[in-house]
C-alpha cells in the first residue's frame, strides 16, 4: 500500500495540477483571462440566479390556444374531404369543437364515415396510451359535433410544451452561453430562470411574440364585404382580413398559405441592395422554395401579402416568378428590430400562447449577501477542521489530512469549472459539507494507525495496515453517501441538483485526496524520515 512507483507518483501529481489549472481562472479576473493563451482554460464556475440575481418566470402554456390551432387544422381536412366526395356540409368552430351541418339526409349518410375516418390514433408512444385524435358525436340526422379527444389534449399539451422550450431556449439563449434554467414543470407549466438578466421586460417581449410568418395570396373584394368581414367575423370562406403594419386598413387574403415559418431555412438582417434601408433576408429549403416558385411564376403583376403575427407587414407586387427560395422583408424596419425579427424567424414560432404565471426578480445584492456568507461559513469550516486535525493527530498527520483536504477544495472548483456547471446556494452548502465529510476517511485511516502502534507494530507496518484495512470501510461509506447524492440528482431539479452535483464530485475527491494523495506523502515522508516512532 506504500509503494508508489514514478508513473503513479505522476498520475497523482498530473491531476492535481489539471484540477489547479481548471481551478485557476475562478480567481483571476476577466481581463486577466482573457489574456491568457489558448491552450489554457478560461471557463469558470457560473453563479446561479440566487448568487449573481437574474429573472424567475413561471410560463403557463395556453393549451386552448393550441387545441384551437388542432380545431383548425381539423376543420380544414373535415372540409377538404367532404368537398373531395361532393358533399354539401356547414361546417363552424364554436365552443372549442367543430359543428358538422349535412344539407340532407342523404349527405349525413355519405359524409358521416368520412367524418370519423379522419379521426387518427393518438401516438401511443408519446402518451404512454391508446385512443383517437377526435371524439365525434351525433346531435341530430344532419348534425354532429367534433371534439378534440382527452388523449389528443394531452398529446397536445406534451408536443406544445416540448416545442415551446426547444424556441424559447433559441430565443434567449441563441448562442448556448447563458446558464439559464428551462424545464417542464406541472403538467401545463415552464419555468424560466436567466441568471444575470437585468431588463426582464425584455425577456417578457421576446417570450410574448410567437413569430408566425406567413405568405398569403391576396384576395380581391368589394368594401362591403371586407366591412362584414372586420366588424362582424362574416368573411368569405377560406378568406380572412388581416390589419396593416402602422395604421395601412385591412387587407383581405386567402387564410391557407402560400409557404409558412416552417418552410424557413434561415433569416438575417442586412440592408436593402440599393435603397441602403434596414431589410431582413430570408431563405426557405427546397420544398418552400419550390412551392414559392410555383405560386409566383402564375400570380406575376399581383400583390402577395406577408402576415407576420396576424399582421401585414408588407404587400409587394411580384415582378416575375422567385425560384431562388430566397428574398427579403422590408417594412419600415430599424436594424435593431430586423435583427430582433430575423432572431424570431430564426428560433421558430410558438407552437402556443404562453402567460406569465409568475415573476420574480432577484437582485444582486442578495446574491454578493449569500456569496459572502458562504465565503465566512466555508473559511470557519476549514480553519476549524484544520484546528481539529492538527490538535487530534499532532503537527505531522494534521498537515497530512489539511493539505489533502486544500487538495480536495482545489480539485472541486476544477471539476465544477470543467463541466461549466453553476453553482447556487444549495451547492455552496454540499461544498461545505463536503468540506466537514473530507476529512472522515483520514480520521478512520489514522485511528487505525494509532491501533495498531498501540498493539506494538513498527511505523512502516502500522501505516500499511492502517491504510490496507481502513479501505474498505472508506469506500463503503462514500459509496452509499454516493448513492444517496446520484438519487437527489435524478429526482430532483433545480437547486437539489446543484447541491447534489458538488456532493458528488466532492465525495469522490474526497476518497481521492485521502486514499491517494495523502497516503503518497505519507509514503514519502516514512521513505526519507525513517522513523522510530510515529507522532500521532
Amino acid at each position: 500500500m506504500l509503494h508508489f512507483s514514478r508513473w503513479k507518483i505522476t498520475i497523482v501529481l498530473g491531476a492535481i495540477m489539471l484540477g489547479l489549472l481548471f481551478a485557476l481562472p475562478n480567481v483571476l479576473s476577466e481581463k486577466t483571462r482573457k489574456s491568457l493563451p489558448g491552450f489554457l482554460p478560461k471557463q469558470t464556475l457560473n453563479l446561479g440566479l440566487d448568487l449573481q440575481g437574474g429573472a424567475h418566470l413561471l410560463l403557463e402554456v395556453d393549451l386552448k390556444d393550441g387545441v384551437q390551432k388542432t380545431l383548425k387544422a381539423e376543420l380544414a381536412g373535415l372540409r377538404a374531404a367532404l368537398r373531395e366526395e361532393r358533399i354539401s356540409a356547414t361546417l363552424r368552430i364554436h365552443d372549442e369543437a367543430i359543428f358538422v351541418t349535412f344539407k340532407n339526409a342523404g349527405d349525413a349518410e355519405k359524409g358521416a364515415p368520412i367524418i370519423r375516418a379522419q379521426s387518427e390514433p393518438v401516438d401511443s408512444n408519446v402518451i404512454g396510451g391508446g385512443g383517437n385524435t377526435l371524439d365525434i358525436e351525433k346531435l341530430s340526422e344532419t348534425r354532429y359535433k367534433v371534439m378534440v379527444s382527452e388523449e389528443n389534449i394531452k398529446y397536445i399539451s406534451d408536443r406544445t410544451i416540448a416545442q415551446s422550450i426547444q424556441v424559447l431556449r433559441k430565443r434567449i439563449d441563441p448562442s448556448g452561453t447563458t446558464e439559464m434554467t428551462l424545464a417542464k414543470e406541472g403538467a401545463e407549466r415552464i419555468l424560466l430562470q436567466v441568471p444575470g438578466a437585468k431588463d426582464v421586460d425584455e425577456l417578457k417581449d421576446r417570450i410574448a411574440k410567437t413569430a408566425k410568418l406567413g405568405f398569403h395570396e391576396v384576395a380581391v373584394v368589394d368594401a362591403l364585404v371586407m366591412e362584414s368581414c372586420v366588424q362582424d367575423e362574416q368573411c368569405p370562406l377560406g378568406k380572412v382580413a388581416y390589419p396593416q403594419k402602422n395604421g395601412g386598413g385591412y387587407m383581405m387574403v386567402v387564410d391557407r398559405e402560400i409557404v409558412s415559418g416552417a418552410d424557413l431555412k434561415n433569416a438575417s438582417e442586412g440592408l436593402h441592395p440599393t435603397g441602403n434601408y434596414p431589410i431582413v433576408n430570408f431563405k426557405y429549403n427546397a420544398r418552400g422554395a419550390r412551392k414559392f416558385c410555383d405560386f409566383t411564376a402564375k400570380h406575376v403583376n399581383e400583390p402577395f401579402a406577408v402576415v407576420l403575427d396576424g399582421e401585414i407587414i408588407t404587400a409587394p407586387n411580384i415582378n416575375g416568378a422567385i425560384c431562388g427560395g430566397s428574398g427579403f422583408i422590408e417594412g419600415n424596419f430599424t436594424m435593431q428590430s430586423a435583427k430582433e425579427l430575423a432572431l424570431y424567424l430564426n428560433a421558430g414560432a410558438l407552437p402556443a400562447k404562453l402567460n406569465i404565471a409568475e415573476e420574480r426578480t432577484v437582485g444582486p445584492e442578495l446574491g454578493a449577501d449569500s456569496i459572502n456568507a458562504g465565503k465566512i461559513a466555508s473559511m470557519l469550516g476549514l480553519v476549524g477542521v484544520a484546528i481539529f486535525m492538527w490538535l487530534s493527530y499532532g503537527l505531522r498527520f494534521g498537515t497530512f489530512a489539511n493539505i489533502a483536504l486544500a487538495t480536495n477544495i482545489i480539485l472541486i472548483a476544477g471539476a465544477l469549472s470543467l463541466l461549466g456547471a453553476t453553482l447556487t446556494l444549495p451547492g455552496i452548502a454540499g461544498i461545505i459539507l463536503t468540506i466537514g465529510m473530507a476529512v472522515d476517511a483520514n480520521v478512520l485511516i489514522f485511528e487505525r494507525i494509532r491501533e495498531e502502534t498501540q498493539n506494538g507494530r513498527g511505523p512502516i507496518n502500522a501505516i500499511d495496515t492502517g491504510y490496507r484495512l481502513s479501505l474498505a470501510p472508506i469506500l463503503d461509506a462514500n459509496i452509499t453517501t454516493l448513492i444517496a447524492a446520484l438519487t437527489l440528482y435524478f429526482v430532483g431539479s433545480g437547486p437539489i441538483r446543484g447541491f447534489a452535483v458538488t456532493l458528488s464530485i466532492g465525495i469522490v475527491m474526497s476518497v481521492f485526496t485521502a486514499v491517494v494523495v495523502a497516503r503518497l506523502m505519507t509514503a514519502t515522508w516514512l521513505r526519507h524520515a525513517r522513523p522510530k516512532t510515529l507522532p500521532i
